[in-house]
């Protein structure tokens, strides 16, 4: 058994369209929102807005809990629910859902598909309540003091979790754990089971196998990737990553600097400023030789060296073989050989907008980039 208790010091903050969310803990503890290499995730989140939509989640359902506020979610053209305080409604994160009324205040776990989750409100009482485990395998327990403080004993230990304080208790399969609350107020219980098959692990034992026992260098890596990293060397680029998984961060950063075409920019740069120089007398033999000669760095040093800047380090920690993946890691790594970039950015720029609203360049620019 593995307890943590997060408090206001470790909660990210980010903003969603329709105000601000703080990230309560996020399973791995490594994990990145916005890379969608998350199991499970609790938050809760603020809007000042009468009318807002939900950030869609294909991959994960949810579970959201009014702690202040009224509102009603409309879920697509399928059903709506009306949440007053401390009710909550599961929905499918695949679905276009829209709330109407400001949510001051909500809790929110999202969940990949395929594990199970509930949530739980406690009323607190100076007895001790059993609230025990209800999934098997693999899970995760979550105590979040919404109002009050909330003492929990687990395993013949107590904590105190105070008022907006997250714990988190990671049990393995097999393991059974005599949990019970009390206090003053209340607490919401959260609880998700997964198979550990389903975390992805780029520890450095489990690369291992991978190109870190190759020897490579981050330099020679960030070499190797920006070689088969642009929009005319799709096919190298497969070829390169043939047998190699790579974490989502480092996919998230190599479709970044594709999309902006960086090293592409400062070729045309370095290119340009070359040409100039006919103007200033030097003839067209040596200005043909300076660009021959600035196109080699720029392979050999200086797209290697930005990739260098842009890329998570050590690169080496972010690949795996694919020798011996889980079935998960098997389809995420496949899911990767697949991406087409173009085909993504044709659907994007097709998609059906006619239900988009927008509040101001700003809103429109970030909607027509996400």
């Amino acid at each position: 058994m593995k307890k943590r208790i997060y408090k206001e010091d470790n909660y990210k903050m980010s903003k969603w369209s329709g105000g601000n969310t703080r990230e309560l803990a996020i399973y791995p503890e490594k994990a990145e929102y916005l890379d969608r290499d998350f199991l499970w995730r609790l938050s809760s989140a603020d809007s000042d807005l009468e009318e807002s939509s939900f950030t869609k989640l294909p991959d994960y359902d949810r579970i959201l809990m009014v702690l202040e506020g009224s509102v009603v979610l409309a879920h697509g053209e399928e059903r709506t629910a009306s949440l007053s305080a401390y009710e909550y409604d599961v929905f499918d994160g695949a679905t276009k859902t829209k709330c109407f009324g400001k949510l001051i205040k909500d809790y929110n776990l999202i969940y990949r598909k395929g594990c199970k989750g509930r949530m739980e409100l406690v009323d607190l009482t100076e007895e001790a309540q059993q609230v025990g485990s209800q999934f098997e395998g693999s899970r995760c327990l979550g105590i979040y003091s919404a109002e009050g403080y909330t003492v929990v004993s687990a395993g013949g230990k107590t904590d105190m979790v105070k008022a907006d304080e997250q714990m988190v208790i990671e049990l393995e399969p097999g393991e059974e754990v005599s949990l019970s609350v009390m206090g003053q107020g209340k607490c919401i219980l959260t609880e998700v089971a997964f198979e550990k098959e389903e975390v992805l692990d780029f520890s450095q034992e489990a690369v291992a196998a991978g190109e870190a026992q190759k020897g490579g260098s981050d330099f020679a890596l960030a070499l190797k990737l920006s070689l088969g990293n642009n929009r005319w060397s799709g096919a190298m680029r497969k070829m390169k990553k043939k047998g190699l998984l790579y974490s989502p961060a480092l996919e998230k950063k190599l479709r970044f600097l594709d999309k902006y075409f960086i090293s592409g920019l400062v070729w045309c740069i370095g290119i340009i400023l070359c040409i100039l120089l006919l103007p200033a007398g030097v003839s067209g033999a040596a200005v043909f030789g300076l660009v021959i000669a600035f196109s080699i760095v720029d392979v050999f040093l200086i797209s290697p060296l930005i990739y260098l800047m842009v890329l998570p380090r050590p690169i080496s920690a972010h690949i795996k073989s694919s020798e011996n993946l889980t079935a998960y890691e098997q389809k995420i790594f496949e899911e990767q050989l697949n991406f087409d970039p173009q085909q993504e950015r044709l659907k994007h720029k097709y998609r059906d907008r006619s239900g988009e609203t927008y509040k101001g360049a700003a809103d429109f620019w970030r909607k027509m980039n996400k």
